[in-house]
């Protein structure tokens, strides 16, 4: 027999429960174009290797037809999801999307007969008379049309145009609401009446109290979806990281938004790690030191960063342990992982069912000489190198190396190994960069003939930064123009966002060693007043402030 609980207090719940949810949700194809289907994408950001069933995880979208209320629901198919992989149910299968056709990158097609044999269905439930003949006292089931395309109900009324509500095991994990006004659950989903959610084969039915979900920490952008678009995070799994989906941020089904780093995160987090040996390990010490009180009960991961992109979480990287601090008096905690040189990342949870950031730990590996830290200084145009060895009397002599792009490497100067038996402290000064950043690092050149290498240390001064980013004729009306001094070629990522954090653009742009000048479009969506352009080079962030009149 199927259990059967309500959720009396959703708040409860949620603040209780989803600190260690594992799936939410990644993309969302709202608004297809003739000839197109909609579909949904679920991140599973889970710490298992075990997949996740989603058997148990149902999906409500709200509708307001001509004034007529109710709820799409959605319970998923018993199918799986892998650890940092990603799940897809679209409304046709081979469907098409934003400039795709035929595309198989999805799970199920939820108006198949498949769908229905797999424990999974889609009900329309419209908010109406009393009686329980259906199972809901104030709702009556609706049908449906054959192929059903409008599962992700675009309203048109004051407040969020999408209201999408993602629940395991009848407890929320992930709320998104998308449009110009979806700051806050609006009233008239509040003020709808439980409803009764009926599962299928044996998971847990629930019914859902709405009253409270007008506390509810939510997901959302305030930009309204155009013909042939929807919603995508920017990054995995990453919080208040949703954007409109346009010719520059496309929908991809299946494959990664992008990897989530540590820029825009709301939580500070402590971290140090004191090496141990091969036998005990070395241990991770860790601790939220700052947090919005609406963040928490916060989460955090550790993982063994042995993957195939060194400072990125993916599937290869070994999950360790983690603990969860539901305000800011708890920690620190330590966690010993192995192997002892390992290094580490830590990803950070809140409450929104959402990441806010993966931070990479390096752990510096003890080389031959004993090289025990690698430190740096950036003060009055100089950068001064510091490094302690152990085992020094087994140096020759180390190499001081720069670079402008972590990659091409040229020779700084030499310093030669003292000799003395034990640790030593060795030093080395140089002038500062006009503009840009530069990278540092060590080669240790050992007698028995052995090569090591140091970790890499970042310096660029903020008059520096400032310098190299300059905006042509500031305020501005439909365009805005930029000039950028690059020391290398590379792509960067070009953000315009207003001062409340509302994400205007984004985009990839070329750039070329030397002057840069570019131009973006200022169009009619833009407000009067302060805006800040940022252009970023996975490194080090590039950002100025505008007018729009």
């Amino acid at each position: 027999m199927k259990k059967i609980f309500t959720l009396f207090t959703a708040i409860c719940l949620y603040f209780s429960q989803t600190a260690n949810t594992q799936v939410v949700l990644n993309e969302l194809y709202t608004d297809p174009g003739a000839g197109k289907s909609e579909f949904f994408e679920l991140y599973n950001s889970s710490s298992s290797a075990t997949p996740v069933s989603l058997d148990n995880y149902t999906m409500l979208c709200f509708f307001d037809i001509s004034g007529t209320l109710g709820w799409y629901v959605m319970d998923l198919p018993n199918l799986t999801v892998t650890a940092k992989g990603y799940f897809v149910g679209s409304a046709a299968l081979p469907f098409n999307y934003q400039g795709v056709n035929n595309s198989a990158a999805s799970d199920f097609n939820w108006n198949s007969a498949v769908f229905l044999a797999s424990n999974g269905y889609i009900r329309k439930w419209v908010q109406g008379t009393a009686n329980l003949s259906d199972g809901n006292l104030y709702y009556d089931q609706a049908s449906l049309p054959a192929n059903f395309n409008d599962f992700l109900f675009r309203r048109t009324a004051s407040g969020a145009s999408y209201s999408v509500f993602l629940y395991k095991n009848g407890v929320l994990v992930n709320t998104f609401l998308g449009g110009t006004g979806a700051a806050a659950v609006i009233t008239d989903i509040i003020n709808m009446p439980s409803l009764y959610v009926d599962m299928t084969a044996a998971s847990p039915d629930f019914t859902i109290n709405f009253s409270g979900y007008g506390s509810l920490p939510v997901e959302n952008t305030s930009a309204n979806a155009g013909s042939d678009n929807g919603y995508i995070r920017v990054a995995d799994g990453a919080c208040a990281s949703w954007v409109k989906s346009s010719a520059q941020v496309n929908h991809t089904p299946k494959i990664s938004n992008g990897p989530l780093g540590g820029s825009g995160a709301s939580v500070s987090v402590s971290n140090a790690i004191s090496r141990g040996t091969a036998a005990t390990g070395s241990t991770v010490n860790y601790d939220v030191v700052g947090a919005p009180s609406s963040a928490f009960p916060i989460t955090l991961q550790i993982y063994v960063d042995n993957g195939s992109v060194i400072g990125q979480l993916d599937a290869t990287d070994t999950y360790v342990d983690e603990n969860t601090e539901n305000n800011i008096s708890q920690g620190p905690f330590n966690t010993t992982f192995f192997p002892y040189n390992a290094s580490i990342l830590i990803v950070v949870k809140t409450n929104a069912g959402c990441l806010d950031q993966v931070l990479f730990i390096p752990n510096s590996i003890v080389l031959s000489a004993g090289l025990i830290s690698f430190e740096g200084k950036l003060a009055d145009n100089y950068i001064r190198l510091n490094w302690r060895t152990e085992a020094n009397e087994r140096a020759d002599r180390f190499e001081v190396q720069w670079s402008f792009n972590g990659t091409d490497f040229t020779r700084a100067g030499i310093v030669t190994a003292t000799g003395k038996t034990g640790s030593e402290i060795y030093s080395y000064t140089a002038s500062a960069p006009a503009s840009g950043k530069i990278i540092y690092r060590l080669i240790i050149f050992n007698k028995s003939g052995k090569v090591d290498y140091s970790n890499t240390l970042v310096f660029q001064s903020k008059e520096a930064i400032k310098r190299l980013l300059t905006i042509i004729s500031n305020p501005v009306n439909d365009k805005l123009t930029i000039s950028f001094q690059a020391n290398v070629s590379q792509t960067m990522e070009v953000k315009i966002a207003d001062m409340s954090g509302r994400l205007i653009l984004q985009k990839k742009v070329t750039i070329s060693k030397g002057t840069n000048q570019l131009s973006f479009p200022i169009h009619s969506g833009y407000n009067s007043g302060v805006y800040i352009v940022d252009l970023f080079d996975g490194i080090s962030h590039y950002s100025e402030k505008f007018i729009k009149q």
